[in-house]
């Protein structure tokens, strides 16, 4: 069986030089990314894009990695850099061959055991610093939760918001993960 692909999870200079080159305020970043990554979204969808959420991610990490090369002679607007290597991880994606048949399902009764084992595995390969964040993102309830985001927020120096979208960006990479560490179970 071939290794399992490692995500790859933007480093914290990464995720705030790619919101830093989209405005230096902050909040306006955050708000540039959030509609940079919904259009991304919509423009794979009316292409018929089986996982539109997957690529869209894909290309902001692209241009994340980029930022530090292109930031000081780039002019325009950003979103066309978005959109021309959006073009190319999609037919990067077109040119995979397509499988045929989707993988038998699990049964029911081991899904949620399956799952945490999963959810573990995909764990592990977070970088350290991922994997402490994500697990002290959602370590509490409630008002204790409110709280403690507020605390990590002001502790890594970002806003909410920012704290937020470093949270999904991570989710996001598990939930994809789990999925196929499912799918590969499932074919055993």
């Amino acid at each position: 069986m071939p290794a399992p692909r490692k995500i790859h999870v933007l480093s914290p200079e990464e995720f705030e030089r790619l919101l830093f080159w989209l405005d230096p305020d902050r909040e306006q970043a955050g708000e540039i990314y959030e509609k940079i990554r919904w259009r991304l979204i919509t423009i794979l969808a009316a292409r018929a894009c089986p996982i539109p959420e997957e690529l869209a991610d894909e290309t902001i990490d692209r241009v994340a990695r980029r930022v530090s090369d292109i930031a000081d002679h780039y002019s325009g607007d950003k979103i066309l850099y978005f959109f021309g290597v959006l073009n190319n991880v999609h037919h990067e994606l077109l040119k995979k061959p397509a499988t045929l048949e989707p993988p038998p399902r699990i049964k029911a009764e081991d899904h949620e055991e399956l799952t945490h084992q999963c959810l573990e595995r995909c764990l592990d390969r977070l970088p350290e610093e991922a994997r402490k964040f994500i697990r002290e993102y959602y370590a509490e309830d409630k008002q204790a939760k409110i709280d403690l985001r507020k605390r990590l927020a002001g502790d890594l120096g970002i806003s909410i918001n920012t704290l937020r979208l470093r949270a999904l960006r991570i989710r996001e990479g598990l939930q994809k993960c789990i999925e196929r560490c499912l799918a590969a179970m499932n074919n055993f």
